[in-house]
């Protein structure tokens, strides 16, 4: 006995009970969800207009810059015109020369002089000496490029002083303020297209809203060899955060509908099958489980109970509660790896618990 006291003395305390693991619960929500699909398209401006020199010249004046916004009429360049000009006055005399010259005939034909058919031919060449002029004098309007609609300047292809061909683009306008996306629908999906369903705009394999419009043209008949309904939406884009050529992900929604939901986070994914952890009283996870605890919880603890979900489409980090929970149910959120069926938790206000 002297001997034992000492060793007694010596041994070492039992370590405390492992800390139940702190979790955050929550309850299924209502959220509208989207029946809808996504299409990887680029957006168009309805108006983008490409300006080209209708006349051979040089270009003697730009005011215009890339990028500027231009209102419509206004400037945005000047092609010389020395050569259209010189053409212009040499068919002016000429003109003025098969006038005279019919004047002179159409006289001596009263007088019986010539022949009405000698009279003829002299009008008719003053009568095409004239057209020809007023064709040319047309030209000269030619010499001023200005912008035919509102919108931004584009790249533009000469500078100053440079000698442009007539038909070569020298720069383009382009109104960005409504813009449109093609979506080809599978010929399968038709049915279920119509005009004002709305679009939602987002960056490829990003989240967030860009911008929301709806279908303005559905296609009358599918494309028989693509097998696909051509429909193009619209977007107010007044602000000017979208661009002509954007690459962007269209979200075609066919219906709405009201559902429960839960959080990704909440979700555990087993053999292909989806799980979720309620927090429930000590009395009712026993009676869940169809077993008595291992060990009795403390006074108004909560147990963690696994128990099967059906859930639908993913949507803004939520699911669509299929089947599985009640509204009133409470579910844990994070914190999942830690958990089994029937381990106490500890709880923490909503939105304080690490995931």
């Amino acid at each position: 006995m002297v001997l034992a006291l000492p060793l007694q003395a010596c041994s070492p305390p039992k370590p405390p009970p492992p800390q139940a693991p702190l979790v955050q619960i929550e309850q299924p929500t209502p959220r509208t969800f989207n029946d809808q699909a996504t299409y990887q398209s680029t957006l168009e401006a309805i108006r983008d207009l490409k300006l080209a020199a209708e006349i051979d010249g040089r270009i003697v004046a730009m005011p215009m810059r890339e990028g500027q916004s231009v209102s419509q009429g206004q400037p945005l360049f000047r092609l010389d015109q020395v050569q259209q000009r010189a053409e212009v006055d040499a068919a002016a005399s000429e003109a003025r020369r098969d006038l005279v010259n019919a004047q002179r005939f159409i006289f001596l034909n009263e007088q019986g002089a010539v022949s009405t058919l000698q009279r003829d031919y002299y009008v008719t060449q003053a009568l095409t000496s004239r057209d020809k002029l007023i064709g040319q004098q047309a030209t000269l309007a030619y010499k001023d490029v200005v912008a035919p609609i509102a919108g931004q300047v584009g790249s533009i292809a000469f500078k100053l002083g440079d000698f442009v061909r007539a038909g070569t683009v020298v720069t383009t306008v382009i109104d960005n303020s409504v813009l449109w996306v093609r979506l080809d629908v599978p010929a399968s999906q038709a049915w279920r297209v119509r005009r004002g369903l709305p679009v939602i705009l987002q960056l490829p394999d990003q989240q967030g809203q860009l911008a929301r419009g709806s279908l303005t043209f559905v296609a009358p008949s599918v494309d028989k060899t693509s097998q696909t309904l051509l429909t193009k939406a619209t977007f107010d884009n007044r602000d000017g955060l979208l661009r002509n050529g954007q690459r962007v992900s269209a979200t075609l929604v066919f219906a709405q509908e009201p559902l429960l939901s839960i959080p990704e986070r909440a979700v555990l994914l087993q053999a292909g099958k989806t799980f979720v952890f309620l927090a429930l009283p000590a009395a009712e996870a026993s009676r869940r489980l169809g077993r008595p605890l291992a060990s009795q919880p403390p006074s108004g603890a909560l147990v963690a109970v696994q128990v099967p979900v059906r859930v639908g489409t993913l949507q803004q980090g939520r699911f669509a509660l299929l089947e599985g929970l009640q509204s009133s149910d409470r579910f844990i959120l994070g914190n999942l790896a830690q958990l089994r069926s029937g381990s106490v938790v500890r709880t923490t206000p909503a939105g304080s618990a690490r995931p």
